[in-house]
């Protein structure tokens, strides 16, 4: 009983230290701990962190479409639909749970190999349980701090916006200047349950070279691959 009083402990203050790092602090450090726990410890009765991401993706989306509507007035309803996809798509949100290291507090059983506990799927999942938690610990302020802080870009959220939106022309120019051919473009996957959507397009040249691109709309991965095969081709 000792060692389980000792480990519950050292769990605790574990949790209060990330606390800091994400910018919030838990009443209910509990929930903290329920968003870090994997399905595969339902067997010994721990609560998985599935329906707080399920509530934390919700609002991601929500939170990151006001703030790309308040940006910039001018801005078409296809672009403002693609720039947050590609901000709530995994890649970043993995990122963001790199930096704020979620994979060293994740809990998970023998159901989870150790190889997975750092796959893109999980750390977004973790992103997203994380905010689900603050959201119903701190309120909506709170949650759209997180978002802020963690998850929304840096740089102007125009920028990168506009980008995307000229790259599979930008990619067609180039392959016509330097006669590649037409790119082609091709779903590989569809990843998650219908709520949570997530398409992995292809774009490809003829000669064989390809990239892929992963987002919550075909037309956003489409574009995301062919802005990294334009790169790589001028790289």
């Amino acid at each position: 009983m000792a060692a389980e009083d000792a480990q519950r402990d050292a769990r605790r203050r574990s949790l209060r230290a990330l606390a800091k790092e994400l910018g919030h602090e838990f009443d209910d450090l509990d929930l903290l701990d329920r968003a870090l726990t994997h399905a595969s410890m339902g067997n010994e009765g721990k609560k998985s962190y599935e329906r707080l991401e399920f509530l934390g993706d919700a609002f991601l989306n929500f939170a990151v479409a006001d703030v790309l509507f308040r940006a910039d007035t001018e801005v078409a309803e296809g672009q403002l639909t693609e720039t947050r996809a590609r901000i709530v798509s995994r890649p970043p949100l993995a990122e963001a749970a790199r930096r704020l290291d979620l994979q060293t507090h994740l809990v998970s059983g023998k159901g989870l190999r150790e190889s997975e506990r750092g796959s893109a799927r999980i750390l977004a999942d973790l992103v997203e349980a994380v905010l689900g938690a603050i959201l119903i610990d701190g309120g909506v302020t709170a949650a759209r701090a997180f978002v802020r802080r963690h998850v929304l870009p840096k740089d102007d959220l125009a920028t990168p916006a506009t980008a995307e939106k000229d790259s599979k022309t930008a990619l067609l120019h180039h392959c016509q200047h330097h006669k590649l051919g037409q790119p082609r473009y091709e779903l590989v996957d569809t990843i998650g349950l219908q709520h949570e959507q997530e398409f992995v397009v292809r774009a490809k040249l003829a000669d064989g070279r390809s990239e892929t691109g992963s987002a919550r709309t075909k037309r956003a991965a489409e574009k995301l691959a062919a802005a990294k095969l334009l790169a790589a081709l001028r790289g």
